[in-house]
């Protein structure tokens, strides 16, 4: 499988797996060390986050909108846009956010060692 198609794949079974609520197949896709928002964020706190929203809202939908990808032999670049909503019937909150991931090949599997997102909106 080409790089480029391994990690639209990978991007696409993360957003599948927090649309289902299964925050464990999310953190599968990240590299033990990996950290966010310029290091003020770990692994696990991360994965705190993602329950936390998990149990606020009935429903989670992800529409990402992949604008880049980047490749330099093992090492990745993914930039993106995600519309994130949460609620129940009708969603109750909704925020645009701009993604840039980094990503590295270990053993033939692409992780994500660090990511940093904002809100689009600011």
């Amino acid at each position: 499988e080409p790089d480029d198609a391994a990690l639209r794949r990978i991007l696409n079974e993360m957003e599948s797996a927090i649309e289902s609520g299964d925050v464990g197949a999310f953190m599968q896709s990240l590299d033990p060390e990996f950290t966010a928002q310029s290091g003020a964020m770990d692994v696990r706190q991360l994965r705190a986050t993602l329950l936390a929203l998990r149990l606020r809202h009935e429903n989670l939908s992800v529409n990402p909108s992949l604008a880049a990808v980047q490749l330099f032999d093992d090492r990745a670049t993914i930039r993106l846009k995600v519309l994130a909503t949460g609620g129940g019937w009708l969603p109750e909150a909704g925020q645009l956010f701009e993604i840039e991931s980094h990503w590295r090949r270990i053993d033939g599997d692409w992780l994500c060692f660090t990511a940093n997102w904002e809100n689009a909106l600011h």
